[in-house]
This record gives structure tokens, C-alpha cells and sequence, in this order.
């Protein structure tokens, strides 16, 4: 009876209801009151900061507490190897080649950590950029959104500090998705079934910001999708954290435009609000990102990772768990072996 009640904790541990759960106890409601209790503290100490300052570490800063949760739920021991593919490339030994790979480390190699390296995270902020503007060109060129530009070298420490707390934030939050919800479903269940989960939920994280609608909503859900893509196909989550920064900063401080709805207090342009249009080409409430021009970015980005993986056969592991994946490589180093 014992053995039949602890292999049905077991199962339920294991399931992807339980996962969600997990995430909305630690990073919504563990993180989201400490984050009350600071930002009060902050507003009420916050007299001698600018409105800039105060923006920053109210929507971005804070941020840091949500990867501090999430440490605290890797130190469960079910969790800690999760924490392993956030880390930095393995190094090589002093003979020049790589040990043969226990269970632990075979999952840090094929999940992300043989690939976090710096040109990653560089080729991530790229996209993220490139993505992001063109869906502010799309935007200019249509007319419904008009920038000027007005800015000084004294906001330069400004604009550091906003790029480094917009890594933390955009950082925390596909450290939950693409990190510890994508790996702990995979670990049972096929790689769709974590793509496709955690995209989902990145998308109704986003339901109560100021101004959200079906279409941002959806569009926040396929960039969740494209986003697991790209981090399952570059072997590199830091090329995630890396496209969510430079979309955020691009939108928030770089253009001066709502990032889900949040306008920044200081940027390098200025909207124009007097002659903001809101229609299927930008959100005048929302930003780019609640607009068709984003539906189009973000899903070239995964059609991109479906093709090239088409290329290199690897279509095939999106409907293995991580711990087929594993029984796989074991059994072909057996066989290499004999």
C-alpha cells in the first residue's frame, strides 16, 4: 500500500499540472511579495531618486528576486540539476578532449550548457534587436508612430543600469520558462509538450498588464514558442535571455515605446504621443509587441529553428523525452564501445 501511494506522489511530481503549480507558488506569489513589500519600501524611501531610477528598479531591478526563488527551488535535490544549464560552457581537459559524460552531465551537454558561451548570448541580444526594430519600421513606415530624439551623455549611467536590470528581468523570466518548466516537462514528456506548455504560460503571464489584448496575448505565446525553439536548437538558453534582452531594452529605452505596456521613464527616443495610431500594425497601448508585425518576427524565428533542424535531422527529438534522449546515447556509446 505504501509502495502503490509513493509511486502516485511520485507520478504526480511528475506532472505537468504539478509543475505549473510549482511556478505559480515560487515565482508568482513568493516573488511577487517580496517585490510588494520592497517596491513599498522603495516608494516611500524613494523621495531623493528620479522617475527614471525609481521605473528601472520597480519593473526590471526587482526581477532579481524572482531568480533568487527560483535558487531556492533548485536546492531541492530533484531540482539541482536544472541549475547546471544556465551556467557557462564546460571546459575541455588538458588533453584537449571532453571526459566521457555521466547522466548528469550528458543532460547539461545536450541541454545548454556546452553552448552558453558569450557569442550566444551576443547572437541572442542581436536578434532581439533585430526583431524589435523591425517591428518599429514596420510601424514608421505605416505611420502610425512618430520618434524624436532627445537624449544627453549624462543619462549614459542611466542607460547602463537600465540595460543591466533589463537582463536581469528578461533573464529571471526565461530562467523560469525556458529553464526549470522546459526541462523539468521534458524530463518526462516530449520536448513539444515543454515547448508548448511553457509557451502558453509565458503568454498568461502577460494577461494583466496595462492595455493586454487577444492579439498581444497571442503574440507573447508564439514568441514563447519561437523563443523554446531557439533555445532548444542552439543547445543555449543564454541566446534566449540574450533575444529577450535586446527586444526589451530596444523597445523600452532604446525607442521609448510601451514594453507590454510599461513606458520607461527615460530613453534614447521619444514617442510622439499626440500622433500615436493604434491598429493591426502597432498598439498604441501595448507596444510592437501587440501587433501583427510581431506575430510575423517572432514566428520567422521559430520556422527559422524548424528548417535548420529539418536540415540536420533533428526533428525527431521533439517528440523524445530528455530521458529517451539519454537511453539513446547511452545505448550508442555502448555499442561504439563493443
Amino acid at each position: 500500500m505504501d509502495a502503490s501511494n509513493n509511486q502516485r506522489r511520485f507520478r504526480l511530481r511528475q506532472s505537468i499540472i504539478w509543475i505549473i503549480l510549482v511556478v505559480i507558488i515560487w515565482y508568482e506569489l513568493i516573488y511577487g511579495i517580496f517585490v510588494a513589500l520592497i517596491a513599498w519600501l522603495l516608494n516611500y524611501l524613494a523621495s531623493g531618486l528620479s522617475d527614471s531610477l525609481v521605473f528601472i528598479i520597480n519593473y526590471y531591478s526587482l526581477t532579481l528576486i524572482s531568480v533568487i526563488t527560483l535558487g531556492m527551488l533548485c536546492l531541492f535535490k530533484g531540482n539541482r540539476y536544472i541549475w547546471r544549464s544556465f551556467l557557462p560552457a564546460r571546459r575541455k581537459n588538458k588533453a584537449g578532449s571532453y571526459e566521457l559524460l555521466s547522466r548528469d552531465d550528458f543532460n547539461v551537454e545536450l541541454y545548454g550548457r556546452s553552448r552558453n558561451t558569450p557569442r550566444m548570448l551576443l547572437i541572442g541580444l542581436l536578434l532581439g534587436f533585430l526583431t524589435n526594430f523591425g517591428c518599429i519600421l514596420c510601424a514608421l513606415i505605416h505611420g502610425d508612430i512618430k520618434l524624436y530624439f532627445e537624449s544627453s551623455w549624462s543619462q549614459v549611467p542611466v542607460f547602463l543600469f537600465a540595460f543591466i536590470s533589463t537582463f536581469i528581468q528578461s533573464s529571471s523570466e526565461e530562467m523560469w520558462c525556458r529553464g526549470f518548466m522546459y526541462e523539468r516537462i521534458n524530463e518526462r514528456y516530449p520536448l513539444w509538450v515543454a515547448i508548448a506548455v511553457n509557451g502558453i504560460f509565458f503568454g498568461l503571464m502577460h494577461v494583466l498588464n496595462p492595455s493586454a489584448s487577444v492579439l498581444s496575448i497571442t503574440g507573447i505565446v508564439i514568441c514563447g514558442f519561437s523563443y523554446s525553439l531557439l533555445r532548444w536548437y542552439s543547445g543555449s538558453i543564454w541566446v534566449a535571455m540574450g533575444i529577450h534582452t535586446g527586444w526589451n531594452f530596444t523597445q523600452n529605452f532604446l525607442f521609448g515605446l510601451p514594453n507590454s505596456g510599461l513606458i520607461s521613464e527615460v530613453s534614447l527616443f521619444h514617442l510622439d504621443a499626440a500622433n500615436g495610431i493604434n491598429n493591426l500594425i502597432y498598439d498604441y497601448g501595448f507596444g510592437v509587441e501587440g501587433a501583427l508585425p510581431a506575430l510575423f518576427f517572432d514566428s520567422l524565428v521559430g520556422i527559422i529553428c524548424l528548417i535548420l533542424a529539418k536540415r540536420d535531422g533533428r526533428l525527431g527529438e521533439l517528440l523524445m523525452s530528455s530521458n529517451k534522449l539519454h537511453e539513446d546515447y547511452e545505448q550508442n556509446n555502448n555499442r561504439l564501445s563493443e
